[in-house]
């Protein structure tokens, strides 16, 4: 299936793991991408990779947190390419420790980059979508949205607050024709997991392709209907 040819697409954290598989993956399909993430060079990079394949990418390094560089990631994608479809909101950082031991500073990093940058990008794409009369919205975040894990306080409470925002957006736009998915992935083989000693079995993760395939088939779907909240699990028994 290739129905996105010619929709133009953000889609944020994109310089690696599941962000850069969906940028692939909608590519593929067709879509104009815009790549945005925090690092110059590695989302220029996969920019490249992508223009390489044939593929219509633009690379915005752009941290979501930052109210100035969201409002300059919307514009530079209107200003090349007129349009905006297709909002993927995939940015996000984990750090760990218990609620006793963990550093004010770092929750309010993680709560920053997992909650407050969906609401940031989801605002200040909204008047193009809702101008346009159509549009989706996906939210990628995690089963941690449902499950307490020790040790996670602030990246369970991030992504739960961002479960509440998707809710909450998707019933004030439905009627507009803007459609709003929560995509909750259980553990992901990723970078995430760099600087976590202990972890999940590798071999037993998601890979980053079964979350974008999630996302794509969201994308996919005709007008008319939408999916608002998928869950997509290893299926070895891990969360």
């Amino acid at each position: 299936m290739n129905n996105l040819k010619g929709k133009v697409a953000i889609v944020t954290g994109a310089s690696k793991g599941i962000g850069k598989a969906i940028a692939v993956a909608l590519a593929d399909a067709g879509a104009k991408i815009v790549l945005a993430a925090r690092t110059p060079q590695t989302v220029e990079d996969v920019a490249a990779g992508l223009r390489e394949t044939g593929a219509n990418a633009t690379a915005v390094p752009t941290d979501v947190t930052d109210v100035d560089a969201v409002q300059n990631l919307v514009q530079r994608t209107l200003e090349t390419y007129q349009n905006l479809d297709i909002l993927i909101n995939n940015a996000g950082s984990g750090k760990f420790g218990t609620v006793a031991d963990f550093d004010p500073s770092d929750w309010d990093n993680v709560i920053n980059s997992n909650l407050k940058g969906v609401y940031l990008c989801a605002k200040y794409a909204l008047p193009h979508l809702l101008a346009q009369g159509e549009g989706q919205i996906v939210n990628v975040l995690s089963i941690a949205a449902k499950v307490a894990f020790p040790a996670s306080s602030a990246y369970c409470a991030a992504k739960a607050g961002a479960l509440a925002l998707t809710k909450v957006l998707a019933a004030e736009v439905r009627d507009q024709n803007i459609r709003v998915t929560a995509v909750l992935p259980g553990s992901v083989e990723t970078p995430f997991w760099d600087d976590i000693p202990q972890h999940p079995d590798f071999e037993k993760m998601l890979k980053p392709e079964h979350v974008a395939n999630a996302v794509l088939s969201v994308c996919q779907q005709p007008i008319g209907m939408v999916t608002e909240e998928i869950v997509v699990m290893p299926p070895l028994g891990i969360l």
